[in-house]
């Protein structure tokens, strides 16, 4: 009499949570063997012990739920259904000196491998879903912004593909997937935890060391992000979804699968509130105030002045040079210019931005006239970055000179916070949440950041000329940009002149 039973094995993959499911094979009074069979399922799907009509050593899946756990176990469980009675039909015809344990190993590597013995057939390994999204990204042109989000949705999708223990591919992408997707995508950063013991030896005081969690440390060692992961908004989700819809896209369109599972499971809009912007009156006054004691942030201060006054985005900023600066002949004379071309619109529709200088503007570039004999090193000086480069007799023609003394943008975006407390600039205001999606209410100097300064840019200009392609010729902004109907609302000042005539 054969008997083919089913045991889990005891040791667990500390980054799956599952084991490997092996059977013993018993034959007649003598042969008793137990083969792998390089199956993994979750413990909790494997009966141990009775429980009501669960027989011992099955496999049941009751959650009819399509999650990946779900789909991954049911297939799992017919693999080896479907191998016991395959096993039982053979082992009749054998003769029993034959069933060894090598015998035995053998049948099952041939289920799951493929027979062995076999003529070898060449043939090209079909690519995953990963390598045509190696190939999407190789021969698309996006802009570098573009391309980190598409890199980290990249990085993402490992992460959860072994999280889940489950092979991401075209077809298994279904709406409930991407469903179970998001919930990863909420609940990552809750797999880092505080390592007090690094905390201790580090010797910055107020260091929190973050590191993964044992049971996902490995899956964070193989595919890491170079921050930690933080609480994702719902907007930040959309985003990430937007582009893998995308990528789904042109893979349909180029036959590389008829699935899209975001036919069945749409993207909400992203929710922002109104934008937050400092009146004129408020950046006069952050020009005017004595910062001379303390030159870096007196520095910034210029910088993030210049910045509201011309309404480019950081990484435009960050990449200005002394040629950008040009004359430009009106009806009043000759008028100095910047020029640039926006990095977002650089690779698709490139447009020139040309914005006339004003006073301020001058003034604050002859402060920094020095920055013509400067050596530029990667945006930003340091005396081992500048030295480095000088002994390396690295030519700087004076065009490509930068016009400020840059630092880190996520410096910079510090130095702009102290910048308005130390100038009085503190009005509460109402944002909503990033990540919560509730509003609540900040100090304006909290929130303050170098795109503050595009947005007062903007803000102030269409409050002035509420024309959203005249703004828009000076922003950068392309045409029918729905941006502006963020700032399409009625000025206080208007609604104060009506309450007041009631």
């Amino acid at each position: 009499m054969t008997k083919i039973l089913k045991i889990l094995a005891k040791k667990v993959n500390p980054v799956s949570g599952k084991s490997e499911v092996l059977l013993r094979l018993r034959h007649g009074h003598n042969i008793t063997l137990r083969a792998k069979t390089h199956l993994f399922i979750s413990p909790k799907f494997f009966v141990r012990q009775r429980e009501g009509p669960d027989v011992p050593g099955e496999i049941v899946v009751k959650s009819k739920f399509p999650s990946p756990e779900i789909i991954q176990a049911k297939e799992v469980r017919n693999k080896i259904e479907e191998m016991c009675r395959l096993f039982e039909d053979l082992i009749c015809s054998e003769n029993p000196a034959n069933i060894t344990l090598k015998w035995l190993q053998d049948q099952v590597d041939r289920y799951i491998y493929g027979d062995k013995g076999s003529p070898k057939i060449e043939s090209v390994k079909p690519k995953t879903f990963f390598n045509h999204l190696d190939n999407y990204l190789a021969i698309s042109h996006f802009s570098q912004s573009r391309r980190n989000h598409y890199l980290v949705i990249y990085r993402v999708l490992q992460r959860y593909s072994l999280y889940r223990n489950f092979e991401i591919s075209f077809d298994s992408l279904t709406p409930a997937i991407i469903a179970d997707f998001e919930r990863f995508l909420r609940k990552e950063h809750t797999f880092f935890v505080e390592d007090k013991k690094a905390a201790v030896k580090d010797s910055k005081p107020g260091v929190r060391v973050i590191v993964p969690t044992a049971k996902y440390k490995a899956i964070f060692d193989q595919f890491p992000e170079c921050r930690i992961p933080k609480p994702r908004g719902d907007n930040y989700i959309k985003g990430l979804f937007v582009v893998l819809r995308t990528f789904i896209i042109w893979a349909n369109k180029t036959g590389k699968t008829q699935n899209n599972p975001f036919k069945e499971r749409q993207i909400k809009e992203c929710v922002y509130g109104t934008p937050i912007f400092i009146t004129d009156e408020e950046r006069r006054k952050i020009y005017e105030t004595d910062l001379s004691y303390d030159k870096r942030m007196e520095q910034q201060r210029d910088i993030f002045i210049f910045q509201c006054l011309i309404g480019c985005r950081i990484s435009d900023l960050y990449t200005m040079r002394q040629s950008n600066i040009i004359s430009e002949k009106t009806s009043k004379g000759d008028r100095k210019c910047i020029n640039y071309i926006p990095r977002k619109t650089k690779e698709g529709n490139p447009i020139t931005v040309s914005v006339p200088l004003n006073d301020t503007a001058l003034k604050i570039l002859k402060k920094y006239e020095y920055m013509q004999n400067e050596v530029l090193v990667d945006n930003r000086f340091s005396k081992k970055n500048i030295a480095k480069a000088i002994k390396n007799n690295s030519a700087t023609a004076t065009s490509d000179a930068p016009i400020f003394p840059l630092i880190a943008q996520q410096r910079y975006n510090e130095y702009i916070k102290e910048i308005f407390k130390a100038c009085g600039i503190t009005r509460v205001v109402s944002v909503i949440n990033p990540t919560t999606s509730e509003v609540e209410q900040k100090s304006i100097a909290d929130i303050a950041s170098s795109h503050l300064a595009r947005r007062t840019f903007v803000g102030n200009l269409y409050n002035k000329v509420q024309d959203p392609n005249l703004v828009g010729s000076l922003s950068g902004h392309k045409e029918g940009s729905r941006a502006f109907s963020r700032y399409r609302t009625i000025n206080i000042d208007i609604k104060a002149d009506l309450i007041d005539k009631m």
